[in-house]
């Protein structure tokens, strides 16, 4: 686990742990319920993230799973876990509901990965081009500068020092085409994406509009990875209301298929980069 891990993907990283020990000590999920005297639905919410158990309780199921030794490291990983962090101060009244845990994972994830298809990725615009794009939603004055500013700091996990988010975006070429806000702010949006895609952790594809019909057509999405064994990820869909999680492998699976099928059809990343520099001539 990386150290710019966010408390949100530590709670992950705790529930695949006592999934991998109950199995590998042989226990079902019943089994370790009824040594605990719980019910198994406490030990299913504690396997899949939902909550976070007191110290005093994993302490016993670990020796219960004759994994005394991993005490310590889960001590630790729990004191990570209930860390305050910028995202937890997020008011629900002035962002999407289910954002705030987007960006926690987001904030942990190793990779991301993803396609869209109206606009460029929040993870990628500038300040000028986001304020347009919030703007654009209606949303009142008051709310504007808050999520401009949201955006930024998102951004920030591109360019840490250490272990920075890896990104894999493939772009619709109709994203660029769209105009937001007036020249000035086009052109900074392209050359900031030009400046991103010679990052050594972002690569930047443009799905011609060449190419017709496309498997991306469904809709934008993205799908987070995390330094986790067998953690499959999770798959993020925004909807104007909510955001919208996939966690099941099938699902997940599915969108990866996507992802894979778009990235055959896209520019390369080096062609990606030329053609952003001919939009820029054209501005």
């Amino acid at each position: 686990m990386h150290v710019n891990a966010s408390p949100a993907v530590v709670r992950r990283l705790v529930a695949y742990g006592l999934t991998n020990l109950r199995k590998r000590a042989g226990y079902s999920q019943a089994e370790a319920a009824k040594y605990m005297r719980c019910s198994q639905g406490k030990i299913a919410n504690l396997e899949n993230s939902r909550n976070l158990p007191r110290l005093e309780f994993i302490e016993k199921l670990l020796r219960h799973y004759d994994a005394e030794d991993e005490i310590p490291r889960y001590t630790e990983l729990l004191e990570t876990a209930e860390q305050r962090t910028w995202w937890d101060r997020l008011s629900d009244t002035k962002t999407l509901v289910g954002l705030q845990t987007f960006i926690g994972l987001e904030d942990g994830a190793s990779k991301t990965e993803g396609f869209h298809a109206l606009l460029v990725p929040g993870l990628m615009q500038t300040s000028d081009y986001a304020r347009e794009v919030v703007r654009g939603g209606q949303q009142s004055d008051s709310d504007l500068e808050y999520k401009v500013e949201l955006r930024g700091r998102r951004q920030q996990a591109l360019t840490r020092s250490t272990d920075p988010l890896h990104a894999w975006m493939v772009i619709d070429e109709c994203a660029l085409d769209r105009r937001i806000g007036d020249t000035a702010t086009m052109r900074g949006q392209l050359e900031h994406l030009v400046e991103l895609a010679e990052l050594d952790n972002v690569q930047i594809q443009i799905c011609p509009a060449s190419v017709g019909p496309h498997p991306g057509l469904t809709g934008t999405f993205e799908i987070l990875h995390f330094p986790i064994p067998e953690d499959p990820g999770v798959v993020y869909v925004e909807t104007r209301v909510r955001a919208v999680w996939f966690e099941d492998k099938p699902e997940i699976d599915q969108y990866t298929q996507v992802m894979n099928h778009l990235r055959a059809l896209a520019n390369t990343p080096e062609e990606s980069k030329k053609l952003l520099t001919e939009k820029l001539k054209e501005l």
